[in-house]
This record gives structure tokens, sequence and C-alpha cells, in this order.
């Protein structure tokens, strides 16, 4: 056993309302745990938050930490697993502080099929004084336990469906062209991309299909596997500023970023994009590579088109007033240096303005 008095991070109330976090509860308490709830963590969770979970946890005497929900319940479960018994603070280690040891043990149970949170070694997180979104970043963060269930995600809405699943698809390509790209991670990566493009519009149109759930509930897996070691690329260097300044989902933006960026990449990596295409059957083998590629970029942005993302592009918009600073946040970030195409400024303004 892991540990007998639990700190549980959770969302906003769908698992509530679901009667999933009832279950979850009991079924604990009925095997000898004390349960310390912890809910009601936004799509955007603060440094603060993770502090005061920290404090609920020495209140509480909690010796393990089990997050269910979404990507940011996961990243606040982990960042307060990881940090419970630290000698620096939160804002220490969000600076880049190195994380000196393991914490707590940490479990983590997804139930959107988006940010394979429950496999990744960091924690999204904002600092609202600054305004400025990114990781903590450590292998010590990793989970001890990831309970990959299909069925919690079989009541997401076919809007959390979207998000969540071009979130997904956007990590395992950006995954595969990544600087950082092996051939180990281009497995995990190809194969999770594949299984995305071909279930993710089932899962979308008939949320009761356990056998798509399934399928993109392990591509969302298979890809955090991958970029978890490879990191990711320009669209997630975007994305989370972006997400700051206007409070739009992270997979939503992702998704509606990931077409103009791959044209972008498609000078360096049209070939990768081109097999990705293959294998989901879109193109011929006879079919040039920036060919295949282009199909690829099309399918995506049908998808786009299928799953209600469009309408939301009006809302893509950089205040002039913020645009320096977005600039220079999306160019400092982790994910563009690992963009397989160098980045410049002039390619941040021009990737906005076709969006």
């Amino acid at each position: 056993m892991l540990g007998t008095r639990a700190l549980l991070v959770s969302g906003g109330g769908s698992l509530r309302r679901a009667g999933r976090l009832a279950e979850v509860v009991d079924s604990l308490r009925s095997s000898g745990v004390f349960v310390c709830a912890f809910d009601g963590v936004p799509a955007e969770p603060a440094l603060s938050l993770v502090d005061r979970g920290i404090s609920v946890v020495a209140e509480n005497h909690c010796d393990v930490v089990i997050a269910i929900g979404g990507g940011s319940a996961m990243d606040v479960g982990k960042a307060v697993a990881g940090l419970a018994q630290a000698s620096g603070s939160t804002s220490e280690y969000f600076d880049g502080r190195v994380v000196e040891k393991k914490g707590l043990p940490f479990i983590a149970i997804p139930t959107t099929s988006g940010s394979g949170a429950e496999v990744t070694p960091n924690a999204v997180l904002t600092d609202e004084g600054r305004g400025v979104k990114a990781s903590i970043r450590s292998w010590h963060l990793l989970a001890d336990v990831a309970i990959v269930d299909p069925e919690l995600t079989l009541s997401c809405s076919p809007e959390t469906t979207a998000f969540s699943g071009m979130d997904a698809l956007c990590q395992a390509l950006e995954a595969l062209v990544s600087k950082g790209a092996t051939p180990l991670t281009n497995s995990l990566s190809r194969d999770a991309a594949v299984g995305l493009l071909r279930h993710l519009p089932g899962a979308y149109a008939h949320g009761d299909d356990l056998g798509a759930r399934t399928e993109v509930a392990l591509g969302s897996l298979m890809g955090a596997m991958a970029f978890s070691n490879s990191r990711l690329g320009l669209v997630h260097g975007l994305a989370h500023p972006l997400g700051v300044l206007t409070g739009l989902p992270h997979g939503l933006i992702c998704g509606l970023f990931l077409p103009p960026v791959m044209r972008f990449n498609a000078h360096t990596s049209a070939g990768a994009y081109a097999e990705v295409a293959r294998q989901a059957g879109m193109t011929s083998a006879n079919d040039s590579d920036d060919h295949a590629a282009a199909m690829l970029i099309r399918r995506i942005e049908r998808l786009n088109s299928d799953m209600g993302l469009n309408p939301y592009r009006e809302r893509i918009a950089v205040p002039t007033s913020a645009l320096r600073s977005f600039v220079e946040q999306t160019l400092a970030s982790g994910s563009t240096k690992s963009n397989p195409r160098v980045v410049a400024e002039p390619d941040i303004l021009q990737i906005l303005d076709t969006v």
C-alpha cells in the first residue's frame, strides 16, 4: 500500500455530477484509507493552488496524493505530491530550481484523453502575478501508478472529447518531429497519431463507443510517453502564453494552431508527416512526401471543422499591448526550442495571422 491518508485532487464538478467521485471516495474509505478532498481545480491552475494543497497535506498528515480528472487536476496533484516535502517554495521550482528528491507517492487517474499527464514528468502551472504559464519539470514528479480506464471517459462531452483529443493529436505529431525525437519515441508518437486520426472522429460522434474511447485513450497515453522524452514544438510554445491571455481551453488552441505550424514545419518535416498520412490510409505510397504531408494537414483542418473548433478562431487574438510579451514567452519556451525548424519573431506573427 502506498499510503493510508490520501489527498484526493479533482476538477470542477463533472466527476461529482456523474457520481464517479463518490465511487472513488467510497472505494478508498472501504479499504481503510482516510480521504481528504481537494476539488475545484480550474483549467489553468495557479501556483497558489499548489501551495494550498501542500498546506492541506500537512494539516491532514496525508501520505499519498491521488489525482482524478483532466490534465489540470493531475498537474496540481503531481506538483503537490512532488513538492510536499521539498525545502523550497513552489515558485522557486517554477522558476527553475531543481526538484531534489522524490516526494509523496502519487497516483494519477485520467478521465479525459488528451494531456497524458498521468505519464509525464512535468506539472503545467500559471504564475498569475506575472501572467506566465510554464512547467515544473522533474522525473521525481512521475506518477507511481497510472490507472488509464477508458470507461472513465465515456461521460466526456463532445466538446471535451474534441479539445482533449486535439491536444493528444498535437502532442503526438509534435513529438514525432521534435529535435529530441528518437526511433523509440517515433514508434510511439507515430502509432499514437495514426490511432487518433482513425478513432477520434468516432469517439466525438458516438461518445458511448467504448472501442473508439479505448483507442483514443491509448493514443493519448502513447503520445505522452513519447513527448515526455522527445519534448514538443512550436504549437505548445504558442499555446501556453495564449491560454493565459485568452482563457481558451488548451486543447482548442492546440487544434487551431496545429495546421499552420505544420505548414511551417513541413519545410523540414514533410517526410515524417507523410509517413503518418500513409499509415492512416490518406494517400498512397506513390504520392510525394509534400503531397502526403499536405493531405494530413487538410485532414486535421477537417477535424477542426467537423468537431466545432473553427468558430473559436475569432477569439484567437493577442492585444497589441501584450504582443511583445507573448512573442518573448513563445521564443523562450522549451517547446519552441525543440521545434524542428528554427523559429523567429516574424514566423510567430505570420502564424498568428493565419489561424
